[in-house]
């Protein structure tokens, strides 16, 4: 039982009484002061003993406060109500049914010689109070329903914030397997293609030393063939140290940036990387979303606007994650460009599709160069306190 139930308690006995001093004459008021202390001495026994005893108090008061009407009049009626309060908060909910209509009775046999008037006015009250006290405690059970839903929700969020914590934990250790079994290839590239390749120039270098005495034009032939393995063997031992060497710049976005590694050194096109904005983690799918945007926007402006330049710009805001893919390609007609979400390819439309899964957005722009834009929403873990 709440502080402010058991002070309400309190006043609805004492205050009564007080007025009742006033209006009754009373043969001895100190054995009606003793009666009323004897009700407030239930009242305190309520907030002291175990739960089990609440229903045999309650009973108690409600013989008392019935007999305290019979013996000092009508006033008394309100101490009965204190003793509602009390009793309809028992368990299960049979109970406080049973009681008041106990009450109910009791208090109509103690009030018997009253007049009419009176029982019937006291009948309406103690049943209105009966059913606005019902009222408030549905209200009450209500909201400790949602505040207990709210706890179950919090908690599960807690949970799947430790889940989301633990799959990027899983997905870098994968990385670093991925990354480990990518340098032990290299490593086997550089031994059995590269190592075999520099063991055949030199066979081939002391061939042409050999030859060029003799037969200049053969040697110098055989020199030119040595330099061409020679810058081979170059590109894949420059290309194979980055790979090495590799760390991803920004979490989440890496993909992006080693992607326009991979499409700079194929295809020698210029390519530019932009972050904006203050970078968080990303979701898997998020990222897997903005990779494969991204790789479908470059592959469509070297295929058809023969680009020799991409950019890719990344910006990081408090409520999503936009990238923009553009190219100084040959631009598509107007026509075209409002048609392309639902003639173009496969590749195109499922752009859209993968981005309005999540409740993105895909743009097309022309101006200043031909930019694919994806917006995509970013639910952070904090938002639900």
């Amino acid at each position: 039982m709440t502080r402010e139930l058991t002070l309400l308690r309190y006043l609805l006995i004492i205050i009564p009484a007080c007025i009742s001093i006033y209006i009754y004459p009373y043969a001895d008021y100190g054995i009606f002061t003793l009666h009323i202390l004897m009700l407030l001495f239930l009242v305190v026994m309520v907030t002291k003993l175990p739960r089990s005893f609440h229903a045999l108090i309650s009973i108690v008061e409600i013989l008392f406060t019935a007999w305290l009407c019979y013996q000092y009049g009508s006033i008394m009626f309100f101490p009965a109500i204190s003793a509602l309060l009390c009793y309809s908060r028992l368990q299960p909910q049979a109970v406080p049914l049973v009681f008041t209509v106990v009450h109910l009775i009791t208090l109509n046999i103690a009030l018997w010689d009253s007049p009419k008037l009176i029982i019937t006015f006291i009948n309406i009250t103690f049943l209105l109070i009966a059913y606005l006290n019902e009222l408030l405690q549905r209200a009450g059970r209500g909201r400790e329903n949602t505040l207990h839903l709210y706890d179950e929700l919090r908690k599960k969020h807690f949970e799947l914030d430790e889940a989301r914590n633990r799959l990027l934990e899983f997905n870098a250790q994968i990385e670093d397997a991925a990354q480990s079994k990518e340098r032990v290839r290299i490593s086997r590239q550089l031994h059995d293609d590269i190592g075999h390749r520099l063991i055949r120039i030199k066979m081939m270098m002391e061939a042409a030393l050999l030859t060029l005495p003799t037969s200049p034009e053969s040697g110098i032939q055989m020199m030119k063939l040595i330099r061409d393995q020679l810058s081979a063997s170059m590109d894949d031992m420059r290309s194979a140290v980055k790979r090495i060497n590799y760390t991803p710049q920004l979490e989440g976005a890496y993909a992006l940036d080693r992607l326009l590694e991979e499409i700079g050194r194929d295809t020698g096109i210029e390519t530019l990387y932009q972050v904006f904005g203050i970078p968080y983690p990303l979701y898997p799918s998020i990222q897997v979303i903005l990779y494969k945007n991204a790789r479908e926007a470059i592959t469509n402006a070297l295929r058809h606007g023969k680009a020799t330049t991409i950019s890719i710009k990344v910006d990081f805001s408090d409520t999503g994650v936009t990238m923009e893919v553009s190219n100084n390609g040959t631009l598509p007609e107007g026509s075209k460009l409002t048609k392309l979400p639902e003639s173009g390819g496969i590749g195109m439309k499922g752009m859209f599709e993968r981005t309005h899964l999540i409740g993105g957005t895909l743009e097309l722009r022309q101006e200043p160069q031909f930019t694919v834009v994806t917006r995509l929403p970013i639910y952070k873990q904090g938002e639900i306190v």
